[in-house]
């Protein structure tokens, strides 16, 4: 009989505590990543806005991260960080519709600084605001997971620059059923737990964490890090991990909309909250069978899974 757990937990926007981040690249090598420190900086980016004060003096506040999964500059990252861009828009969704976040409004725009280059942002896909974030500064796990707190963007860059990006595997279609988004679910053990990295930009600059998701749900929507030993050392020992890990992943404020990613640099999903160790993680196979379609029924802005270097597109409407 499968065991199931319901886990009490309340989970906070990212918020600044103390946490052992990795900082530089021999100890991330020393963790098993199989992609280099420069490569992971150069595939996320740091969300900030500019807001025009007294005496047209611009001040300057990060707001999140996000990361590149396309050449030509396409990229994701929280809706709850892109909510000021999309106030306009909250009750509509949006399909391959561009919002230009640097001209939306008047006093503020969004910038995305990628290495030490900065770049204006057009939201291309999102959500209604009560699918994507109900608002509060707290979550509980069937909320975090029922809502798709993501959207995907584009770096305006002009046609001429590529941009270093994350792999994205290839899935089974119809993995998330995006016309039932509120099915209820029950949280389990991840068997096996999943060894994983998140880059982002806290306070202070770029920083990589790591740990282990180890909670998931049936229709694979989304995952957690939780400080909880759900399995027996037996069980760990047979999948390569010592029986003495510690588990939760600690994240920053900052660090929301920043991805998730394997030991090989595949995507995992991205950080939408967390809290002490918890730390609530969106599957990127949610953000794909929302807003792409293997079928192409529009522009042609898309992305490659791979290794079968299948193309996506992005829909048009709600249908595939």
């Amino acid at each position: 009989m499968k065991t199931v757990f319901t886990v009490a937990l309340f989970l906070l926007s990212c918020h600044a505590a103390l946490a052992e981040f990795i900082t530089g690249p021999d100890q991330l090598t020393a963790e098993g990543a199989h992609f280099s420190w420069e490569e992971a900086k150069s595939r996320t980016i740091k969300i900030f806005v500019e807001a025009k004060a007294r005496e047209d003096n611009l001040k300057r506040a990060d707001i999140g991260s996000g990361f590149l999964i396309s050449p030509d500059g396409l990229f994701v990252t929280a809706y709850h960080v892109m909510k000021y861009c999309l106030a306009s828009e909250k009750d509509e969704s949006g399909f391959a519709k561009k919002i230009d976040c640097a001209t939306v409004h008047p006093t503020v725009r969004y910038q995305a600084q990628v290495g030490d280059r900065f770049y204006d942002i057009e939201i291309l896909s999102f959500g209604k605001e009560n699918e994507s974030s109900n608002g509060r500064r707290t979550q509980t796990p069937d909320e975090t997971i029922k809502h798709r707190d993501f959207v995907v963007g584009k770096l305006k860059a002009g046609g001429n620059v590529r941009f270093p990006y994350w792999k994205l595997a290839d899935f089974a279609a119809g993995a998330i059923n995006v016309a039932n988004s509120n099915a209820d679910f029950e949280l389990e053990p991840l068997r096996p737990p999943k060894k994983v990295f998140i880059a982002g930009y806290p306070a202070g600059g770029f920083v990589v964490a790591h740990g282990f998701l180890n909670l998931t749900e049936s229709h694979r929507r989304g995952y957690f890090a939780t400080d909880l030993n759900l399995y027996s050392p037996r069980y760990l020992e047979r999948h390569g991990i010592s029986p003495d890990t510690k588990w939760g992943i600690q994240v920053e404020n900052h660090m929301s909309g920043g991805v998730v990613i394997d030991a090989s640099g595949y995507v995992v999903g991205l950080v939408v909250n967390g809290s002490n160790l918890t730390t609530g993680v969106l599957s990127i196979e949610n953000v794909l069978e929302t807003f792409f379609s293997r079928s192409k029924t529009g522009g042609d802005e898309g992305v490659i899974l791979n290794p079968t270097q299948t193309p996506l597109y992005l829909k048009t409407t709600t249908q595939s």
